[in-house]
């Protein structure tokens, strides 16, 4: 290569290291996988671990069972490895080689596959098997458009308590209605069925799958930057704009951390987000975001009942200094149960392109 080949080369940066993890201390290969996929979360991780084969989920429940309770530092350097290996070389698809070396010693070819976003193979499972996967907000919009007749035909096939959680979300007015005719629902001849089905996989299923595939690689990547501590988070970033810019524009926005709750959050969900985060982590959580001068800080007190604020507030004066290990910890649980309620329906988040503009 000569040096008028060189200087025409992008510069090449080097990637996030986690340092002082001895090799001893590396989880196996099918230990690492299954702390991607624990970090990944159900909506993403579904996908792959709702076809695999009852003796691979098996080695999966062993391997996570035997994991007992992962450091940062262990969950730092198996996540960089990983998203290092899916984002190296010049092109997102050298990675993907990497990532399926990485993956393919644990998982079949299909599942690895499936996991990366490819084109899935043809499912054998039933229209109402995959309806009972989805995502429940997503069936809540598609429930919401329907007739109510159609509705109530639709969760008479369904698992009763994902139907229940449907119903919970549902406009009131509709959802009585749909409960009314739940007991008027006929029995359906073979053709009106088979059309129903029909239907359900062309207009929402299939539609559905093509949307996460499409999103599957920045939400993959975000979703396990949302898992590590920010040191390696930002040098990940850093790493992965120089190598791959819109890939990593759309990361950051797909990505949800503690810093994102003062723009992305409505402040009528503090409160109801706040419930399901135990009260010594909370204050940990704002204590340090208090220390590093995190507008989230003051946006969840001012969001408060007014008693209950200025009792956290005092709390929190009275809060010994909280190492960056506990209080980064403390905001990745809160920021955890903001996103447990957005997969649950139950809030939304606001866009961070609505957001910037």
């Amino acid at each position: 290569m000569t040096d008028t080949d060189s200087a025409t080369l992008p510069a090449r940066t080097e990637g996030p290291r986690i340092l002082g993890l001895r090799p001893d201390r590396m989880p196996r290969p099918i230990e690492k996988a299954a702390i991607i996929l624990t970090a990944i979360g159900p909506d993403l991780a579904a996908g792959f671990l709702r076809d695999i084969s009852e003796a691979d989920m098996t080695r999966f429940a062993d391997a996570i069972g035997g994991l007992g309770r992962i450091s940062q530092e262990v969950l730092d350097a198996v996540v960089v490895e990983f998203l290092e290996a899916l984002t190296s070389g010049p092109e997102l698809t050298g990675g993907m080689k990497t990532a399926r070396a990485l993956l393919g010693s644990v998982m079949d070819e299909d599942d690895v596959t499936r996991l990366l976003g490819g084109p899935a193979p043809v499912s054998t499972r039933s229209v109402w098997e995959r309806m009972n996967d989805a995502p429940q907000a997503a069936l809540a919009d598609f429930m919401a458009a329907q007739h109510p007749q159609a509705a109530a035909v639709i969760l008479t096939e369904m698992n009763a308590e994902i139907a229940a959680g449907i119903l919970e979300t549902l406009d009131r007015d509709f959802a009585q209605d749909v409960v009314l005719r739940l007991s008027r629902v006929p029995t359906l001849d073979m053709a009106i069925r088979a059309g129903i089905m029909g239907a359900i996989d062309r207009e929402f299923l299939s539609v559905l799958q093509r949307n996460m595939s499409r999103r599957r690689p920045a939400d993959l990547i975000a979703g396990l930057m949302d898992n590590i501590s920010t040191e390696a988070r930002d040098g990940f970033l850093a790493h992965l704009t120089a190598q791959e810019p819109s890939l990593a524009r759309e990361v950051q926005r797909t990505m949800f951390t503690f810093e994102d709750i003062a723009t992305r959050l409505s402040g009528k969900d503090v409160s109801a987000v706040i419930r399901d985060v135990p009260e010594d982590e909370l204050l940990k959580a704002l204590k340090y975001g208090e220390a590093a001068g995190s507008p989230s800080v003051a946006f969840v007190i001012e969001n408060l009942p007014k008693r209950l604020g200025e009792r956290f507030v005092e709390d929190m004066a009275a809060l010994e200094a909280v190492s960056a290990k506990d209080g980064e910890a403390a905001q990745l649980t809160l920021s955890k149960a903001v996103q447990a309620q957005v997969r649950a329906g139950a809030i939304t988040l606001i866009d961070k392109d609505e957001d910037e503009g």
